[in-house]
């Protein structure tokens, strides 16, 4: 079953995919106002997991390369923001 751990542990693999593709890093770091240095200290809150499963939801072609990298579906990808503390159900375009 699905439930606030899981979340977590996908929310912290999609940020391991993310530090392995320095551009979409850079790009996510840069919309949340994050700098390399904060990741680990972050990585502890549940609003910046929040922020990562939203930055990979952004767009089609990260949700895609994301969902492939976490062996899910890209519509787990909004399952998992709903199971994280502060996160709602994306508006998926």
């Amino acid at each position: 079953m699905k439930n606030k751990e899981y979340a977590e542990v996908k929310a912290l693999e999609a940020l391991n995919w993310l530090s392995k593709n320095p551009d979409r890093l850079a790009d996510f770091l840069h919309l949340n106002g994050a700098s390399i240095s904060d990741i680990f200290e972050r990585s502890k809150d549940p609003e910046f997991l929040v922020f990562i499963i939203e930055y990979c939801l952004s767009s089609d072609e990260i949700a895609i390369e994301c969902s492939y990298a976490l062996s899910i579906k890209p519509e787990e990808l909004m399952e998992i923001l709903s199971l994280l503390p502060g996160g709602d159900s994306y508006n998926w375009t």
